[in-house]
């Protein structure tokens, strides 16, 4: 589908030039034939007026000098039948007529009463017009031919026929590239709209699944909760301490299999933000804390100052909170907090030293269960993100060129 997509505007391009090309092309044949036949009757009527005119006088250079100046045109001759030149308008009477210029066949034709215009030859690629008329003495005989080769008047209809022809052209390729740039546009909004749509279905399909297994494990995981501690109520003192640690693990990982069931239950529904104006650098500052304590090796930097945000505190707390505790799961030794107020939102920036993101899993790092270790659900910067947005801002990756991850998050000042 993408791949038919994405060929589109080749398609819709390549068809409206073959549709532009081909009404320009028609056109300019018909125009031709139009001009053609127009050239061809003034050129008959110019042939058959002087025809008229030379049999009522003695025919001369002169008088075929006039003629050609008053039809614009090239050559004017007045031959005998048997083609010996009677008067030229451009040169000496007498001798017989060069086959190259003029007609046999057609002044034949011509010396029998059999009148013809046509287009003989071309210049470049305008072509040139002649005409062979019989001139009648005054008893009705024809006692000559008169050859006529129309001029520069008749070419100009040409010139601007043919650039009419590359005009149209032109217009046909930037009409078609108009299309192309419509379906281009078309396709990109199709595919934002196809994609949407998979994205709803994925995360509906996602949030049944979660809320099934959040549902599977929650009872389990109270059952065993509740069994632990009541062993350690009521004998706890009394068992060894590999007991009591064994106990302990035990809790440990139920507590785990708790946030995780959150995590699942946080992608099956949208739990309702309690938005109040928060101080982000306080929240920051209990993140770290909390990092502290599970990762105590490692350094947090806090380089924010007081930025109030409209904001849910539990659940923007939670979203540091995943970032920081990536940030140490990467094998980050160090990691920084930096923020700053800019254009009415309050911009903070995670960069910590660790493993960073690998390139394969940029692209996909925010979807669910998009994950880089072997012992990661992937639903922590999925659920952080989701909850950025739900709060009007943004979390994205950053790139850059040092080692470890650089993680943005854009929230909307709080107003006065």
């Amino acid at each position: 589908m993408r791949a038919r997509l994405a060929a589109a505007p080749l398609v819709a391009g390549l068809l409206g030039l073959a549709g532009s090309l081909g009404a320009t092309l028609h056109l300019h044949r018909r125009a031709t034939e139009a001009l053609q036949h127009a050239l061809q009757e003034r050129l008959r009527g110019a042939g058959e007026t002087a025809a008229s005119f030379l049999g009522s006088v003695a025919p001369s250079r002169a008088e075929l000098a006039a003629v050609m100046r008053a039809n614009g045109l090239e050559g004017a001759l007045l031959l005998s039948p048997s083609r010996e030149i009677l008067a030229d308008a451009a040169g000496p009477a007498g001798g017989r007529a060069d086959l190259l210029r003029v007609d046999a066949a057609r002044t034949a034709e011509a010396a029998a009463g059999r009148p013809s215009v046509a287009f003989s030859y071309a210049v470049g690629d305008q072509p040139v017009a002649t005409g062979y008329f019989p001139v009648r003495g005054p008893g009705g005989a024809v006692r000559a031919v008169l050859a006529l080769e129309a001029g520069g008047a008749f070419s100009a209809g040409w010139r601007d026929l043919h650039q009419a022809l590359w005009v149209g052209v032109a217009l046909s390729a930037l009409a078609a590239a108009a299309l192309a740039a419509a379906a281009l546009q078309w396709v990109r909004s199709e595919g934002k709209r196809q994609e949407a749509v998979a994205r709803a279905a994925r995360g509906e399909t996602l949030s049944r699944m979660a809320a099934m297994v959040a549902h599977e494990i929650r009872n389990p995981v109270g059952v065993i909760r509740g069994a632990v501690e009541l062993v350690q109520a009521r004998g706890g003192a009394a068992l060894p301490p590999r007991d009591q640690e064994a106990l302990g693990d035990v809790l440990g990982e139920v507590e785990r299999l708790r946030r995780l069931t959150d995590d699942f239950l946080d992608l099956s529904r949208e739990p309702a933000l309690s938005l109040v104006p928060t101080d982000v650098a306080e929240l920051a500052g209990e993140a770290a804390r909390g990092l502290a304590r599970s990762h105590p090796g490692v350094e947090v930097r806090l380089l924010v100052p007081a930025l109030r945000v409209e904001a849910d505190p539990g659940r923007l707390r939670q979203l540091l909170a995943n970032l920081l505790v990536n940030a140490a799961q990467a094998g980050a030794r160090a990691v920084e907090l930096r923020g700053v107020a800019d254009g009415g939102r309050a911009r903070l920036l995670v960069v910590d030293d660790g493993s960073g993101v690998a390139p394969e899993l940029r692209a996909r790092l925010f979807d669910p269960f998009a994950t880089g270790r072997a012992d990661g659900t992937g639903l922590g910067l999925a659920i952080s993100r989701r909850i950025a947005e739900r709060h009007g801002g943004a979390l994205r990756l950053l790139d850059q060129a040092g080692p470890g991850a650089a993680f943005e998050l854009t929230l909307p000042l709080a107003a006065g």
